[in-house]
């Protein structure tokens, strides 16, 4: 499956692994542009410009093992959060929940756990908050950045995104540095700013995060 990208939120990991472009068949693809808002429902970066699908390009059934693939212990809001997507190789897991009563197609809430093994032998904690900002750089958004704290071993930040209007969305990270990878917890939303209760509240529920 080529690397997949839900409105950018794992645009940032191709700093450090290999993007499989040759899975992509760009004929089936929509370049995403500041003049156009296509329904999409998967998001890809295609030689350093963003495209999308409006139809899932892996139709597999989901594997029931994706609920083993979790890495980390993560406290949710009040509200029931279900798991839509899943993918586990040696170079990256990925879990992906949104709130049970969405749809990861149309999505509005969205949490993303990643562990990357090795990674901590490979950058610094600054490294991996720079790759993030400068991928979405040069990916043509112009990223409103707040590091809320950043340790050599764990970092919180925000990054919004208020245009193109087809691609808002507000991002909190929550970054720990562990023995064995990186632990990574994203909660996003689409909107441009989520506003000071909802980041209050996601920013208390991340930190409450560890690994297993």
């Amino acid at each position: 499956m080529p690397t997949l990208i839900r409105l950018i939120i794992l645009l940032y990991v191709m700093f450090f692994l290999l993007t499989a472009q040759a899975e992509i068949d760009p004929s089936k693809l929509i370049k995403v542009t500041n003049d156009n808002n296509p329904n999409c429902v998967e998001y890809y970066n295609y030689k350093g410009e963003i495209y999308c699908s409006i139809t899932a390009q892996d139709v597999a059934p989901m594997n029931p093992q994706i609920k083993n693939y979790e890495t980390q212990k993560i406290t949710f809001d009040n509200r029931p959060w279900k798991v839509v997507f899943g993918k586990k190789t040696e170079e990256i897991t990925v879990v992906e929940y949104v709130p049970a009563d969405d749809n990861i197609e149309h999505w509005q809430e969205l949490v993303t756990s990643q562990f990357i093994p090795g990674l901590q032998t490979r950058i610094t904690m600054k490294q991996y908050i720079d790759s993030i900002i400068n991928n979405l750089k040069e990916s043509g958004f112009k990223p409103i950045v707040t590091i809320i704290e950043e340790t050599p071993d764990q970092a919180l930040f925000e990054f919004r995104i208020d245009s193109p209007s087809n691609m808002q969305q507000d991002e909190l990270q929550f970054v720990t540095k562990g023995n064995d990878g990186f632990y990574i917890l994203h909660y996003v939303i689409r909107k441009a700013d989520m506003g000071k209760p909802n980041r209050n509240k996601w920013i208390g529920l991340l930190k409450k995060t560890k690994p297993k």
